[in-house]
């Protein structure tokens, strides 16, 4: 029977649970982040971080049936991690597997759609969202590839399996 899912997650992202776990999620990747740094300027970046962290998992839980939201949470080569995310949700709806890229205001959006095995009428929603007015306009197409790589890592797992993803 699956119990939940697997994937494999590019360096420098993270994994804030939505249903159980969500605050020591979020003070991990803070600590995370700063480690060994100290200062009162650094001190306020950390409460600013957390705060925008919280409010994320919060919209992600509010949108849907949020299981899961995933983002960068470590900066790679020197850059700020780039503002890109995606959530997984379940959904009580019948279906195939499908994915869909649109764009909604400024936002790039590609949504995969995933039937539960052996469970009628249950699926799992991976959507994905990344800005397209950023600096470089190329950075939202490789930011879609990087997430369609990262879709492409999808297994169903058993209920006994553990972590969801690795």
């Amino acid at each position: 029977m699956v119990g939940g899912y697997r994937l494999v997650l590019p360096p420098g992202w993270g994994r804030i649970p939505l249903r159980e776990g969500t605050e020591d999620a979020i003070r991990g990747i803070v600590t995370s982040a700063f480690d060994g740094s100290r200062g009162d300027a650094v001190a306020q970046v950390r409460v600013r971080l957390e705060g925008r962290l919280r409010e994320l998992a919060v919209r992600a839980r509010r949108d849907g049936a949020g299981l899961d939201l995933y983002l960068p949470v470590r900066p790679r080569g020197g850059a700020a991690p780039v503002p890109a995310s995606f959530v997984v949700s379940e959904l009580a709806v019948g279906g195939r597997k499908e994915r869909r890229e649109y764009v909604v205001g400024e936002a790039r959006r590609v949504d995969y759609v995933l039937p539960v095995p052996d469970v009628p009428g249950r699926c799992l929603a991976a959507a994905f969202s990344t800005p397209t007015a950023v600096a470089e306009p190329r950075l939202a197409d490789l930011m879609v590839e990087l997430f369609d790589a990262v879709m492409g890592t999808f297994r169903w797992s058993e209920a006994s399996d553990a972590p969801r993803t690795g």
